[in-house]
């Protein structure tokens, strides 16, 4: 290998092995790789952000935008009432949830997909005395086998058709992937719908509790003259349900031994509970809620929010919303899916699948979760506003028909579809921004450029010959295995449109060198990154419902694996198909 392949290499795996560890943002991390491209040389000075015009970056963008105005404008939601209407067994309420899951998704993105039906689903759960727990996971999934079948429905298969555009001058079509994808969606949401949903945890519900369980709370109670004065820490704890990190006493922490402390009226206890205990508490007249920095009124309802990808709160300190200045609600609590946190409410920074505990007025929150961008869990259903639902779904269908005729490339058909809605009254100008996830916007435009440089430097052409060494006796259809496996294993670990960005150079040369056509790997590719079962982080989905589901890390793959090997015992025969004849 020459000097700048080793440093493109070493310089990509130093980056998944960053966006691995989550410990920085995808897209703080892809910029950062991004620059050393270019100090290192690998990158030109004059192409760092050649990304930002890539094609496939703005289709990505623009799909966004409509997929979230599909949701806002309840373009979809008179059919996903329907559907929770429907009277059937448990077995049969996984299926229909999961096909609409899948069926929307062929349209939006998965996330836009997830965030019309995941309301539907706990109401549904709620209505039939269902634990939420197993219906959101197979919902989940089924957005994702959805999103397989169609250009637009996942940024993965924007990218490859990207990279096909590069290679032999032409992108994939809007129903390029459908003849491999859709068997595999159906066949996926059949083995959900039959035997997945069984494999997933069951919590029954409580009476008289939410029909959802988001786990622990992490919150701030004031202790109130009364029954808590005087007691211990550890008495406080068994009695109460809480796990105390920290007491604040006019201001500042408590440093003695947790033995020796006796709370006093005013103390506040940087605590986690779950929301029975924090109701418990407050009921009783225990313990009140609230500090300088959130409002006061005891009126008004409680409503829970997860936070999605795309939010303008994520990475913000909860004091930096100001919410009691701008909507006149309080920031209660906040559910972070087990992650530990112990210091001040107000300092901590929010990330994808932490759920908030808002109280206020019923239009102040309802407004607060719309402008934060966030996902209403409440199971009443919160109806945010509409915007002509009928006219915004025939823009987009003239959009998606643009894109499929071929005669109109897919970033200026759904380009002219955002605008069209915006000229037609129907999307402000102000949401065409909000509704970007501007994080993976960014991470793709950085990104671009270093998988152009992996080839450029003949990397991708160097891995794909030692890829070959290594199989020098696997036919086609092993290699086709191969890459699916591979990219399947290694996205659950990583963003998935960065696992496709690194792979597809290599997968390119890896046909070349075979003397193989490129479609099938490259479509390999796209199935394997958005075949993302197996853990809660791999992909913003499962992250998402890990809160409301009540999920565990361990949770995913017991359903996750089978359907993972399910995916790729169909879709490798027909890939394989799509080889020359003769082909083993």
């Amino acid at each position: 290998m020459t000097h700048d392949q080793i440093l493109i290499i070493g310089l990509l795996l130093a980056t998944l092995v960053a966006l691995a560890l989550h410990r920085w943002r995808h897209d703080v991390v892809a910029v950062a790789a991004l620059l050393a491209g270019v100090a290192l040389g690998l990158v030109p000075m004059d192409g760092a952000f050649s990304g930002l015009s890539n094609p496939a970056v703005v289709t990505v963008a623009a799909i966004l935008v409509l997929g979230r105005t599909l949701v806002a404008a309840g373009a979809l939601d008179r059919f996903a009432d329907r559907v929770g209407r429907l009277r059937v067994g448990p077995g049969g309420v996984v299926a229909v949830l999961c096909g609409t899951a899948a069926a929307a998704s062929t349209l939006m993105n998965n996330v836009g997909a997830l965030a019309m039906m995941m309301p539907v689903a706990l109401a549904v759960a709620a209505r039939r005395g269902l634990s939420p727990s197993i219906v959101l996971m197979p919902v989940s999934f089924a957005a994702l086998l959805g999103g397989m079948t169609t250009l637009i429905g996942t940024p993965p298969n924007m990218m490859v058709a990207q990279v096909r555009a590069e290679t032999v001058g032409a992108p994939f079509s809007v129903l390029a992937f459908a003849s491999v994808a859709v068997p595999v969606a159906l066949v996926g949401v059949a083995w959900l719908s039959l035997v997945g949903w069984r494999l997933v945890p069951r919590r029954s519900p409580v009476p008289d509790r939410p029909p959802f369980e988001v786990g622990r709370y992490q919150c701030e109670l004031v202790v109130a003259p009364g029954a808590l004065v005087g007691r211990g820490l550890r008495a406080v704890e068994t009695d109460a349900g809480l796990t105390i990190h920290g007491v604040l006493r006019e201001g500042a922490w408590v440093f003695a031994r947790r033995e020796s402390i006796r709370l006093q009226a005013g103390d506040v206890l940087c605590a986690e509970a779950d929301l029975a205990a924090i109701e418990r508490l407050a009921g009783e007249g225990l313990v009140s809620l609230g500090q300088p920095w959130q409002a006061t009124d005891d009126t008004g309802v409680i409503m829970e929010a997860v936070v999605p990808p795309g939010s303008i709160v994520l990475g913000s300190a909860l004091a930096s919303l100001d919410a009691s200045d701008r909507w006149g609600i309080t920031v209660v609590a906040v559910a972070r899916n087990g992650r530990r946190y112990e210091g001040r409410l107000e300092d901590l920074t929010l990330a994808v699948g932490d759920v908030v505990l808002l109280h206020g007025a019923r239009p102040q929150v309802v407004q607060a979760i719309d402008d934060l961008a966030c996902l209403p869990l409440e199971a009443r259903g919160i109806a945010l506003e509409r915007r002509r639902p009928r006219l915004t779904l025939g823009l987009f269908g003239l959009g998606l028909a643009a894109a499929a005729s071929g005669m109109v490339p897919a970033e200026i058909a759904f380009t002219g579809a955002v605008l069209a809605m915006v000229l037609a009254g129907v999307l402000p100008v102000r949401d065409v921004y909000r509704r970007v996830d501007w994080s993976v916007i960014v991470l793709l435009a950085a990104l671009v450029p270093l998988s152009d440089a992996l080839s450029d430097t003949g990397a991708a052409h160097s891995v794909a010959d030692t890829v070959l060494g290594l199989a020098h006796d696997a036919g086609p259809t092993v290699l086709l295995a191969m890459t699916f496996i591979f990219t399947a294993l290694v996205t659950p670990v990583l963003n998935n449109v960065a696992t496709v960005l690194v792979l597809a150079p290599v997968v390119v040369s890896l046909s070349a060198q075979a003397g193989l056509p490129v479609d099938p790997f490259l479509i390999a590719v796209a199935i394997g990154a958005s075949a993302d079962f197996l853990t809660p982080f791999g992909h913003h989905n499962n992250t998402i419902i890990m809160g409301p589901g009540g999920y565990r890390f361990g949770d995913y793959w017991r359903p996750g694996l089978p359907l993972l090997v399910l995916t790729g015992l169909v879709a490798v025969p027909l890939l394989a198909r799509m080889l020359p004849l003769g082909a083993p």
